[in-house]
């Protein structure tokens, strides 16, 4: 939601192998900003990316990004992928690291316990490694799809504008005493973006994510 206005929807996917992030908008939000993403980050098995591929589809402009993490050489390779280029770039990152959406992950299922408690995460996001402070803010009551719940909040304040929550700063999290995420708010250049989990499927019940949101994509020569 925008400003109380719902405008696009978000399906997260985890698995012992895999994060996976689909958002589009819809409705009037589609009319007047069509934008759809698929995030897809594979990592190991203590959480850590080894590999993530970013589609994005913005107002009909394709363009795709894929991180290669690197520990044992203290190194992240970016491709950069649109119809007009194709461009490869190697940073210098110091490890134990994190892309935006494990990272999320690892603040979601933290075990949290009481407020004042902090979560220090490095990110990598743009072109460096970021260290950012998740906060326990303490328990609150807010509307749910099932009604009124219990939440505990938890903040993070972000030293880069956010990929994954669309330029945003700040991100705000009210989560379930089972670590589900019930509800967030991001800070954006136009207002407060706000998100409500409306549904939790498991196994079997669960549809498959998208396995690509473009086609293939390849710069077109000069």
């Amino acid at each position: 939601m925008w400003e109380l206005i719902p405008v696009g929807q978000i399906e997260l996917w985890k698995t012992p192998h895999q994060y996976i992030a689909y958002a589009h908008t819809t409705g009037l939000g589609a009319l007047i900003f069509p934008f759809r993403s698929l995030w897809q980050t594979r990592i190991d098995g203590e959480g850590y990316p080894r590999i993530t591929r970013i589609e994005v589809l913005e107002r009909k402009h394709p363009k795709k990004k894929v991180l290669y993490f690197y520990p044992r050489e203290g190194k992240v390779i970016r491709e950069k992928i649109t119809p007009r280029k194709h461009l490869t770039e190697t940073y210098a990152a110091p490890y134990p690291l994190y892309d935006e959406l494990s990272g999320f992950w690892a603040a979601v299922t933290h075990p949290w316990h009481k407020p004042k408690e902090t979560l220090l995460l490095r990110i990598f996001a743009g072109e460096k490694a970021h260290m950012v402070t998740v906060r326990a803010l303490g328990y609150e009551r807010i509307k749910t799809f099932q009604g009124w719940r219990r939440a505990f909040r938890i903040q993070a304040d972000l030293p880069t504008a956010s990929e994954l929550i669309r330029h945003s700063r700040k991100a705000v999290l009210w989560l379930s005493p089972q670590g589900w995420p019930l509800a967030g708010e991001g800070k954006i250049p136009l207002g407060h973006l706000k998100v409500f989990l409306v549904k939790v499927l498991k196994g079997a019940h669960a549809p498959p994510p998208p396995k690509a949101l473009l086609d293939r994509l390849e710069p077109v020569p000069d």
